[in-house]
């Protein structure tokens, strides 16, 4: 069983995947340029209803503008208001490009590179704001798939901005989980049972595979939540629940 990104003491029970942001050295590096990718991976989950409105010009500029990255578990997608400026696919889309498109975003990031240890894999992420990263694929992450987490509601800008992180259903870290409790069904849930006082809740709010079936074990895979005493704490895209570690 494993507690995401080590948040509290009680989370420490387990080893985190996210958790590397704090366990990493950080030291500023510039991004490589590159133009957003604007392809659509269409979600399992129903995004929220939107207002018609004219997307806004593609390109660096319009990244400028972004105030919202809605997080599915095979894109970012980069929004302002409820117009999408572009996106990101998390499958195929090699770590440079990515990086560079949320460059523009979110301005210069710190690269952290983490070493292998017991269920995470050497790798080089990179981190804006306090805890939000991305990242090659972890242990827990598809051959291929990029890593995205967060712990806070939204990151800061240079620039003044403030762009916010949120589920499909516009849930952000700080929100109550219960919508998302009384949304989806067990089977893509961890209550994690053995630490009952911490009233600990993953929940995959976006699903893209039927993972195996281990030793009677269903493992749901795509992007999550997790939550102490029914507030979100972290969003994860994607990453796998009732893991080992």
């Amino acid at each position: 069983m494993r507690i995401p990104w080590g948040i509290t003491a009680a989370a420490a029970l387990s080893v985190s995947v996210m958790a590397m942001l704090a366990g990493c050295t950080a030291t500023d590096s510039a991004a490589p340029s590159a133009t957003p990718t604007s392809s659509a991976v269409a979600s399992q989950t129903p995004a929220p209803l939107t207002t018609a409105a004219a997307a806004p010009e593609q390109g660096a500029d319009a990244l400028d503008s972004v105030d919202t990255i809605v997080v599915s578990a095979t894109q970012l997608s980069l929004r302002e208001a409820d117009s999408e400026v572009a996106s990101i696919d998390l499958v195929g889309t090699p770590l440079d490009d990515a990086v560079s498109t949320l460059t523009e975003v979110l301005g210069e990031p710190r690269q952290s590179d983490l070493e292998a240890a017991s269920c995470v894999r050497a790798q080089t992420a990179w981190a804006w704001g306090d805890t939000t990263r991305i990242g090659t694929p972890d242990q827990f992450t598809d051959d291929g798939t990029l890593s995205f987490g967060t712990n806070e509601t939204a990151v800061a800008t240079s620039d003044g901005r403030s762009v916010r992180i949120e589920t499909l259903t516009g849930e952000a870290v700080g929100d109550s989980v219960a919508p998302l409790d009384g949304a989806f069904d067990a089977t893509v849930k961890d209550d994690f049972a053995s630490v009952p006082d911490q009233e600990l809740l993953s929940i995959v709010y976006d699903l893209v595979r039927n993972p195996q079936v281990k030793d009677g074990d269903y493992r749901p895979y795509g992007a999550s939540v997790y939550s102490e005493k029914g507030v979100i704490e972290a969003i994860q895209g994607p990453n796998e629940i009732k893991s080992d570690c």
